[in-house]
């Protein structure tokens, strides 16, 4: 379909924002405009940003697929607006920054690291931890122009190996956790503190193809490698998720606690500001000191991890809930009955319900759905005016010869698309899709970096591996194997947990009082493990005497080797 009269216009958006909200379980959603959007993209994305024009104040300065000014539409064209703009629980009490406190904030950070001598495409690490700072940091880095990246400061071998593939020429970072770092990171350690002036230069216009961001997919074959994302990509991506993804207005307060910082960050915030929201930032911990905090603050639409989930069904929140809309993650989706208790355990029945696969790196919420009120469902669809088809699961280079198959986004340029493989599964359902899960399998739609939480037990075990302990229903057990000496299993948690974060912390740890199969570089053979494991055949030989004392002779062997 070529972008002409039956393609989607800005005065359709109405009716199709409207058409979002489904009042019951068995109501069904018209996707013809997305549809439409998937083929006429070009078209889709200038109805959009008409749409949002009309409804947000002042002129903007962008233009889609040309050229963004971030700053200016983020915040310069509110400026002067006391509209709430970023809600933040730090030290037991909220602080709240208006469009204009915030604005404040980010050209007085901005002027000082202009003073310090930042220049346009520089790229730029963000280390802060939950709080105002990582975004005043990301919003300071786009209005001079910068390529940012940010990154949980959640374990130093994490952050360590990430900064090593980035390569940043700046870091913006609390003065201790610089500390954790070897010093030759110390001299890109921009200043924390901001100014009581405004930067020179104004703010700056990314062009369309313009690298604005380097991102950390956790759902793909290489976490640990940044992957870029232009200004295009992260622009049109929060412009369309904030619209439809998420459903934000003007005055709209978005929170979601425990939600998968590098998956969701920093498009999810974005998305927010883009359209007049205010981003709510509170920690789960904090939330789960005192599940009361989600209600000092008119939040209107909620992110709901797992982990929230079980707070909130513990510990139920006493009073009316300003949720009008929450969503979790498509991979959390599996136990149907204990999201729909939770609906009717909280009350939730008046809420719109839904799911988000959200995935900054490939452009923001790749799968969304409609909004069922009262109804907890597993139904989502790919990302409107998104290039993707469905590839055969082992070999996506191929097309799926149903209707189920493995995601592909494809990148539009000349008179061929490149299709790049994502790790989700899709079936057909009701008009729409179901999220089947991810393949290689992780842990919820995330890739277990086993090499790195084997790295950082080097030299604390003698031989160890990680195998996958397949479960019949939902996402494999990750399981530590540690062979021959015994070890400490708490010491060997907590050096995983310091170093790497808790999200990485095996599911089980199994201490095998045999030698394992070595490889070529001398450590436990990976594959030999991932066979002999999970069939029992390890306890078996665990248990057998000739194999105990091949064990000890294998023992011997290598002691008198080295």
């Amino acid at each position: 379909m070529g972008e002409g009269p039956e393609s989607i216009a800005a005065e359709d958006f109405a009716q199709v924002e409207a058409g979002l909200w489904l009042e019951g379980p068995v109501a069904v959603a018209d996707w013809a405009w997305l549809e439409r959007s998937w083929q006429a993209p070009a078209a889709f994305w200038k109805a959009l940003h008409g749409q949002w024009e009309r409804r947000q104040p002042g002129v903007t300065k962008s233009a889609p697929s040309r050229h963004y000014d971030f700053h200016h539409d983020l915040i310069g064209r509110q400026r002067d607006s006391t509209t709430p703009a970023l809600a933040c629980f730090e030290s037991g009490a909220w602080q709240t920054w208006s469009y204009a406190e915030l604005g404040a904030a980010v050209e007085g950070l901005a002027a000082r690291w202009e003073q310090a001598g930042v220049e346009a495409g520089d790229i730029l690490a963000i280390l802060h931890p939950p709080g105002p700072r990582w975004l005043v940091s990301v919003l300071a880095g786009l209005r001079l122009g910068l390529v940012v990246s940010v990154l949980p400061p959640q374990g130093p071998a994490f952050v360590q190996r990430r900064l090593e593939n980035l390569a940043p020429r700046w870091l913006a970072l609390e003065p201790l956790w610089l500390r954790r770092l070897p010093e030759s990171w110390r001299d890109s350690a921009l200043p924390d503190e901001a100014v009581a002036t405004a930067p020179t230069r104004r703010s700056h216009v990314y062009a369309g193809t313009d690298v604005v961001a380097l991102c950390f997919d956790p759902a793909s074959a290489t976490p640990d490698v940044p992957r870029p994302l232009d200004a295009d990509g992260l622009y049109l991506g929060a412009l369309r998720d904030g619209f439809l993804a998420l459903g934000v207005r003007p005055g709209s307060f978005c929170a979601a606690p425990g939600w998968h910082f590098l998956e969701s960050q920093p498009g999810m915030a974005l998305a927010v500001l883009l359209c007049g929201g205010c981003w709510v930032e509170i920690e789960l911990a904090e939330v789960e000191q005192n599940p009361a905090r989600l209600l000092e603050q008119p939040i209107t639409v909620l992110g709901v991890s797992l982990e929230l989930r079980e707070v909130l069904r513990k510990q139920p929140p006493q009073g009316v809930k300003p949720w009008r809309y929450w969503f979790r993650h498509p991979a959390e989706s599996q136990d149907l009955s204990s999201w729909t208790e939770f609906v009717t355990g909280l009350g939730l029945e008046d809420c719109y319900a839904g799911n988000l696969l959200w995935n900054t790196a490939l452009g923001g919420a790749l799968l969304f759905s409609v909004r069922r009120k009262g109804a907890a469902h597993p139904e989502t669809v790919p990302a409107a005016a998104a290039c993707w088809q469905l590839g055969a699961v082992a070999a996506p280079e191929l097309p799926a010869l149903g209707g189920s198959g493995r995601l592909c986004l494809g990148q539009r340029g000349g008179k061929e698309i490149v299709w790049t493989p994502a790790p989700y599964l899709l079936t057909r359902n009701r008009g729409g899709w179901l999220h089947l899960g991810q393949y290689p399998k992780g842990r919820v739609g995330r890739t277990y970096p086993v090499q790195e939480v084997l790295d950082v037990l080097a030299g604390r075990v003698a031989y160890s591996a990680l195998v996958e302990m397949p479960t019949g229903v939902g996402d494999p057990l990750q399981v530590l194997l540690v062979f021959g000496e015994a070890a400490d299993e708490e010491s060997l948690r907590t050096r995983i947990a310091g170093e790497m974060g808790r999200e990485f912390l095996p599911d089980r740890i199994e201490h095998l009082k045999l030698l394992p199969r070595r490889d070529e570089e001398g450590k436990a053979d990976p594959a030999w493990c991932q066979a002999h494991y999970p069939t029992g055949e390890l306890h078996r030989r665990q248990r057998d005497p000739v194999y105990q004392a091949l064990s000890e002779l294998k023992r011997a062997l290598l002691a008198l080797d080295g």
